[in-house]
């Protein structure tokens, strides 16, 4: 083989992308496999089910260059079992639709719809490489927070007789354009499911 054939297939030929931990129940330890960063991006605690389980947003980018996400997700973690996560179950898959579409390398959209409902947060990395989760936010009186970046969350149910048959609004601590703390609940969309 010719030394320029030999250069060309090392410059144009590249390591393939590490593959993030399969979509199944996953020990806390075991987020990170060989060649992936991975970080917890949000954290959303509820007022239903057990209370050992809130949901998060984690996400996946290459040890070697953390300039594009290889995944997002939302799913369970379990705080009693070493922040073991795990998918939503068949049945609140029924109830709930989640998704993930990536937008760009650095950006994706998770939506989440589910009672007739629909809460959207922009997954996006800075520059150092570290995933935030922004969301637009109603605060007391009205006024609308666009693109606040979230730092915690909580899933209220609405309820009926105290028992959760539904998503009644989502409490959003974040952090707005200006570096202030802002508390209010973000933009719920009314959806035809």
């Amino acid at each position: 083989m010719s030394t320029l054939l030999t250069l060309l297939l090392a410059t144009t030929t590249t390591a393939p992308v590490p593959t993030p931990p399969p979509y199944t129940e996953i020990a806390g330890d075991a987020l990170a496999p060989e060649g992936l960063r991975h970080q917890e991006a949000l954290r959303i605690d509820r007022d239903f089910g057990k209370p050992e389980f809130d949901l998060v947003v984690d996400t996946w980018t290459s040890e070697r260059g953390p300039d594009s996400f290889a995944e997002v997700r939302l799913w369970w973690v379990k705080t009693t079992a070493g922040d073991r996560r795990s998918p939503l179950s068949t049945r609140a898959q029924k109830y709930v639709e989640i998704d993930a579409r990536a937008d760009g390398p650095d950006h994706w959209t998770l939506a989440v719809t589910g009672d007739h409902k629909r809460f959207a947060f922009d997954v996006e990395l800075d520059p150092k490489g570290r995933a935030h989760v922004f969301t637009d936010v109603i605060v007391d009186g009205g006024e609308r927070v666009e693109h606040c970046r979230a730092i915690s969350g909580f899933l209220h149910a609405r309820k009926i007789l105290g028992v959760p048959v539904g998503i009644a609004k989502l409490s959003v601590s974040c952090i707005d354009d200006a570096g202030a703390l802002v508390r209010g609940h973000a933009v719920i969309d009314r959806v035809r499911r």
